[in-house]
């Protein structure tokens, strides 16, 4: 007899995912994504595979801090819809000191995360044109 709660669903395993974000580790990352995840960053010049996420999560760091964040995000306006095993995850994202935030679009199932798409937000206060 299997035991199903053994396995992680997929409420664990996008809560394995951030948390590997959050701590910059990317075993985490691996695990929780499936086989043929894709990670989306415009500022990539092809999407991420599962093979090289721990490289871009290294190279994610090293272009934010040069930014100057250090990896505490602010994620905000978080929408979440779960409908046919699938995990659908929105939200606003921040790394405060720097000046990167934008939207974040994540798809889990409950074999692992299958899909982050990043997009960027520049125009803030400062770019807008005064009367």
């Amino acid at each position: 007899m299997v035991d199903c709660k053994a396995m992680p669903d997929r409420f664990e395993l996008r809560e394995l995912y951030i948390q590997g974000w959050y701590e910059l580790d990317a075993n985490k990352l691996i695990q929780a994504v499936t086989d043929d995840f894709l990670f989306d960053d415009p500022a990539e010049p092809a999407p991420i595979g599962k093979a090289d996420l721990g490289d871009y999560m290294r190279r994610w760091d090293v272009r934010t801090r040069r930014l100057g964040a250090d990896n505490l995000w602010i994620l905000a306006d978080e929408v979440r819809q779960d409908r046919d095993g699938i995990l659908t995850d929105w939200e606003w994202w921040e790394l405060p000191g720097s000046p990167l935030k934008g939207m974040a679009l994540v798809k889990t199932s409950d074999q692992g995360v299958l899909l982050e798409r990043i997009t960027y937000f520049d125009r803030g206060p400062e770019k807008r044109q005064t009367e």
